[in-house]
This record gives structure tokens, sequence and C-alpha cells, in this order.
């Protein structure tokens, strides 16, 4: 391999090892947000959605990274799986591991993030409901808020 080569593909190996680091992060944050959502600590959320968006912005910069070293090395707009069918057998014999620790990251990164959305969607539609009770409202069986009933209505006139 020569010496242009070996470069971006040792930094495209570095750029895959950090993609899997940070999607292994926002999933640390993501099943956090869940369990303050979950044990009703909103407090700490604010601090999870801060410290992902930096995460998310890192991700950012390295998925570029990636696809210009994907460039350098011939494999633009290939696939992880396409990367392997492609690479010489010492390329994937290193590769292999590397794309099979992202690929289990960004699963476990999906889960969380899916568990996180359901636990806060929960939370929220909790939050609807209290309000709509403040407010004199309720909720059908369908879980749709149904307006406050005027006084009059609530009352029926049996004397007319």
């Amino acid at each position: 391999m020569s010496q242009k080569t070996q470069d971006p593909l040792n930094q495209y190996r570095a750029v895959i090892r950090d993609l899997a680091n940070v999607a292994a992060s926002i999933s640390r944050v993501e099943e956090t947000k869940a369990a303050a959502a979950s044990e009703r600590r909103h407090e700490l959320l604010d601090g999870c959605i801060q410290e992902e968006q930096a995460l998310l912005l890192k991700l950012r910069g390295l998925e570029q990274h990636r696809m210009n070293y994907q460039k350098d090395l011939g494999w633009e707009d290939l696939t992880l799986n396409q990367i392997l069918d492609q690479a010489s057998p010492d390329q994937k014999e290193f590769l292999t591991p590397l794309f099979e620790n992202l690929e289990r990251q960004l699963k476990r990164l999906r889960h969380a993030r899916d568990a996180s959305e359901q636990i806060i969607g929960v939370r929220l539609h909790e939050l609807d409901i209290i309000a709509a009770r403040q407010q004199g409202s309720s909720y059908n069986n369908e879980g749709t808020v149904r307006p406050a009933a005027t006084s009059h209505a609530r009352i029926q006139n049996k004397y007319v």
C-alpha cells in the first residue's frame, strides 16, 4: 500500500472509531434522558439536551470527514457492506470489526432514542392532561381533549 493510500485509510479508520464512540456517547445521553423522564426528574433534561446538541455537532463533523476519506479512497457513495466487498483482504480484516462496532453502536442509539422519545411523549401527554384538568377540560376515551362544558350545560334544567 502506498503512503498516499495508507494515510487516508488510517484517518478513515480513526474516524470510524470516533463515530462509534460518539454514537455510544449519544446513546448514554438518550438513556439518561429516558431515565430522567421516567423518574420525573425533568430538571436533568436540559443538561442532557445541551450535551446531546454538542455531540450531534461533533457527529456531523466526523461524518463530513468520513465522506471525504471515503472519496479519497475511491469509496464515495458506498455503504459499509459495499466497502467491505471492494476492500482488499488486509483492509477487510481491520475494517470489519470497526464497522461491526459502529453498526452495534448505531443500533443501540436507535433503541435508546426510541425509548427516550416514547417516555418523553408519555410525560408530555400527562402534562397535557394536567393542563386540561386545570382548565376544566377532560379527555374522552379516544385520548382527545373534550372542552370544558359551560356552566349552564353542566346543570340540567329539570324544571323547564
